[in-house]
């Protein structure tokens, strides 16, 4: 049986395909080299997804696609039954089957419409050890609610937005604090590590403790600290401080909010857009050590929980993904030899700076190792090169990638092999991967010996240091590399010492 899920979504538009044996899976903005990509039309998807899946729409089995209704042109959008509407936004429904006329807008033989949030609930199969009942979502805005909570696949709990979400509440934040970002959702990541610089006002901490539970206007609200600073001019001078109070209730809130739902013992899957934020998945994680949360879990991995949802409704065996996480329909290369993974271990010790491109590219937004910008993370004046190569703002942090049996040497605290935990530095050897509060988001190598792991192997022998900083192969505005040609454009038009894809090393 052939299977197909569609995200046509405002930002980060994405494709899975299970072709009966393996599973295929794209973000559009890969091979678009549009970060944030989105579809002008909606019936736009078709002839991509042909194309770079190789298939024909026509022979598909069942197609599930998740959309934003508003996006319809009125004369399509009536022939959607305001009741399925109203299932789906209140959380009544999961699936809805859409009319001839809207598949026919849609380029789709026939499909089933699915709820943007139980799409994110199920998103993570491939990371589970076993089947979980209850799954929590949190982002901006998903099926006209900010959060929901699910038991057995069906609805325990929603938000209501005329409450605020945590997910447009961060966003404004980073507006407030004269953020920019060429997409509005690369905001929250930079209020994530921008936060660290400010200092928590306990007293204000102690009055948005008073605030009703589910006010997350209230809570991420900057009038709230223009009132309590009682002078306009100080409180705008002291936002830092209110991001980073504001940031610290928030993880407070997150964990009362699961304490409601869950056990502590209780495997949780967690996902949506603010599943995105190291810092409270790992106050998250020390009270909920089995919380499983997949690198992808904003919209770019909605097409796999909608594949999910079709596998179930199909009654198939579970789908095997042995590439995960690095499974991108984008363009392979010859994996590297040991001598050129040993000419690249040399550079990284003379402190070079190294785009690494091998095999396919990971899903999520985190670079895991196959698209990678790499370097030796005890180097001093480490973070300015790299923000000069990423035309990055200087007080965002960067991630490190270390292998598993060295973590304890470095780091306390939370990690995972996606990068979605942040922990504490241990020491101050290495510099360049330690945030102004000796945070570092983490990522622990593990398994067999991928390209990564070699490279951190051979590393170690040469340095004793285990660690690379690792930080994702794309500049400020750009998604990561998806073909050989971004990488050596990238490589040309930034001051990077070296660039090896596959098993070609090239130099400056």
């Amino acid at each position: 049986m052939k299977l197909l899920a569609i995200a046509v979504v405002a930002h980060d538009a994405n494709a899975a395909y299970f072709d009966g044996d393996r599973v295929h899976y794209v973000k559009f903005e890969r091979p678009r080299q549009e970060k944030r990509f989105s579809f002008q039309s909606p019936p736009d998807w078709y002839a991509e997804t042909e194309a770079l899946f190789g298939i024909g729409i026509s022979q598909v089995d069942h197609i599930a696609i998740t959309f934003d209704p508003s996006a319809l042109p009125s004369t399509v959008g009536r022939h959607l039954s305001p009741d399925a509407l109203r299932r789906l936004a209140s959380g009544q429904s999961i699936a809805e089957p859409l009319s001839p006329e809207i598949c026919a807008y849609l380029r789709a033989p026939s499909a089933t419409w699915l709820s943007h949030h139980f799409c994110h609930a199920l998103s993570g199969w491939m990371i589970e050890p076993e089947p979980i009942a209850l799954r929590i979502v949190i982002d901006g805005l998903g099926d006209g609610r900010p959060w929901s909570v699910y038991r057995g696949g069906k609805t325990i709990a929603a938000g209501d937005i005329r409450n605020g979400s945590i997910g447009w509440g961060i966003r404004e934040a980073g507006k407030a604090l004269g953020i920019k970002a060429a997409h509005f959702n690369d905001i929250a990541g930079k209020v994530m590590g921008v936060q660290a610089y400010g200092r928590i006002d306990e007293g204000y901490l102690d009055a948005l403790r008073k605030l009703e539970f589910d006010r997350l206007d209230e809570m991420w609200s900057v009038q709230g600290w223009l009132r309590w600073k009682h002078d306009p001019t100080i409180a705008r001078l002291t936002l830092l401080d209110w991001v980073a109070t504001v940031h610290h209730r928030t993880a407070e809130w997150l964990l009362d909010f699961f304490s409601i739902h869950a056990l502590p013992s209780e495997p949780v899957v967690y996902s949506g857009g603010v599943a995105q934020n190291v810092v409270w998945n790992s106050a998250l994680r020390s009270r909920f050590p089995n919380l499983f949360i997949a690198p992808h879990c904003s919209d770019e991995g909605l097409s796999l929980g909608a594949l999910e949802w079709l596998r179930q409704r199909h009654a198939l065996p579970p789908l095997s993904f042995a590439a995960f996480p690095f499974a991108q329909a984008d363009i392979d290369v010859q994996a590297p030899s040991e001598d050129t993974v040993d000419e690249v271990a040399q550079l990284l010790a003379a402190g070079k700076v190294v785009g690494w491109y091998q095999g396919h590219g990971e899903i999520g937004p985190r670079a895991l190792g196959h698209r990678s910008i790499l370097m030796d993370p005890r180097l001093a004046d480490g973070r300015a090169r790299i923000d000069r190569i990423k035309r990055r703002e200087p007080f965002r942090p960067y991630g490190a990638s270390v292998l598993t049996e060295d973590f304890g040497r470095y780091f306390e605290g939370s990690s995972d092999p996606f990068m979605l935990y942040s922990c504490k530095v241990v020491g101050q050897t290495l510099p360049a991967i330690r945030h102004i509060d000796g945070s570092c988001r983490v990522q622990r190598v593990e398994g067999s010996p991928r390209p990564l792991r070699a490279l951190l192997e051979r590393f170690r022998a040469l340095t004793g240091c285990s660690v690379l900083l690792n930080t994702s192969l794309n500049v400020a505005g750009k998604p990561l590399a998806a073909h050989p040609t971004h990488a050596m454009q990238l490589f040309s038009e930034s001051p990077l010492d070296a660039l090896c894809v596959g098993n070609t090393v090239y130099r400056r």
